[in-house]
């Protein structure tokens, strides 16, 4: 086991390293992206700039080649489409992640508080002097005048008279 994760704080602070892992790599991927779209257009730019004659023109497709390069086009957006959802998905549920971990935070940082002071209250009690005990008190918690006899009062009516 991770000696990291023993705690709360300890797994939250591996979740987030997860996250920030995550998001450098989907920014590394981005920006492959766009370097992969920017030597797509200079290709297409310097394909443009050629000469017409080196350009073999199209044969002329039948309907039904059309039809099924129509059908192939549909289906390739169809998988765009759904890859689009998956990805807005997935954003949703990073952000999700985020403010969970953002709340957790924030009711460790609490609890930590509470805790702190409850150590402080507990401390200050241990090391503090225990209150003195009221001058003629009786170890059964009662207090007897100096001319008073325990159980007085019970003896009394127990006696008979004479």
């Amino acid at each position: 086991m991770n000696p990291n994760n023993d705690t709360p704080s300890g797994h939250l602070r591996h979740e987030a390293a997860q996250l920030e892992k995550m998001r450098q790599q989907i920014m590394s991927d981005m920006e492959a992206l766009r370097t992969q779209e920017q030597n797509l257009r200079s290709y297409e730019a310097r394909l443009r700039q050629m000469p017409a004659a080196h350009v073999a023109p199209a044969p002329v497709a039948g309907a039904r080649e059309i039809d099924a390069e129509r059908e192939k086009l549909s289906r390739l957006r169809g998988l765009l489409e759904a890859e689009r959802r998956s990805l807005v998905d997935e954003r949703l549920a990073v952000r999700e992640e985020r403010e969970a971990l953002a709340h957790k935070a924030g009711e460790l940082k609490q609890r930590e508080a509470w805790l702190e002071v409850r150590e402080r209250d507990f401390q200050a009690r241990s090391f503090a002097a225990p209150p003195p005990k009221a001058a003629g008190a009786s170890p059964l918690g009662f207090r007897l005048g100096l001319n008073e006899v325990p159980f007085a009062e019970y003896f009394r009516s127990q006696r008979r008279s004479a």
